[in-house]
């Protein structure tokens, strides 16, 4: 008995697999989450946010005011900055704003607010997915190549981007690389650095344990 009903159930599972009826509900399914993620997207991105009246004069600000005159008092420009994940996740709203030459800017939000996603965006680490950025006047998406916004901006992530087996010089030889410095120039900037941060006495200290080290010789 067990047998029987063990073969009518596979030719049952084989009939489905070589007919078009498998065929057609995954594409069925297929279709319908595509339509949904669609309409998701229009609707995220139709849905005016709501906004308090000074963030509001800025996006104004920014959309109505050309990148050149912008330029002339911001070093940084966001211009309707957007940001979506693979999954239709909006991380990033069509941001706008100017940040003035000098100015200690904050950028504040909870968690998920999309702050890493805006500052990923602005070094290349991710793509962007509708509007611009602009460092210097330049537009991330079309006029910065890799090695110019390396110069013009830097990122330091929340989590430890020291390597714990590398000491302090060889990671600053790393990052000097990484920065673009000429290579018979890195030695006398490294150096110059070791000297003004007074790192003298942990050059040759693994650099992921160099907070541990000051903390425990360092006077009270």
């Amino acid at each position: 008995m067990f047998m029987a009903v063990q073969g009518i159930l596979c030719l049952v599972i084989l009939y489905i697999l070589e007919s078009n009826i498998w065929r057609r509900a995954v594409r069925a399914l297929t279709e319908c989450h595509k339509d949904l993620d669609t309409r998701q997207q229009d609707v995220e991105m139709q849905t005016a946010p709501v906004e308090d009246s000074d963030v509001a004069a800025e996006r104004l600000r920014i959309v109505n005011t050309s990148v050149s005159q912008l330029a002339t008092t911001n070093a940084v420009i966001l211009r309707q900055l957007t940001k979506f994940y693979k999954n239709r996740f909006l991380a990033v709203d069509r941001l706008s704003v100017g940040i003035p030459r000098g100015e200690c800017f904050g950028l504040l939000g909870v968690n998920g607010a999309g702050k890493t996603s805006t500052f990923a965006m602005l070094t290349g680490e991710i793509v962007i997915s509708s509007g611009d950025a602009f460092l210097g006047g330049m537009s991330v998406q079309n006029g910065l190549s890799a090695g110019a916004r390396s110069r013009l901006v830097g990122f330091c992530p929340d989590i430890n981007a020291l390597v714990d087996q590398m000491t302090v010089r060889e990671t600053l030889w790393m990052y000097a690389r990484l920065r673009g410095i000429h290579e018979a120039d890195i030695g006398a900037v490294v150096e110059k650095l070791i000297e003004r941060l007074t790192l003298q006495e942990y050059t040759n200290v693994p650099a992921g344990y160099l907070r541990y080290v000051i903390s425990t010789t360092s006077p009270v």
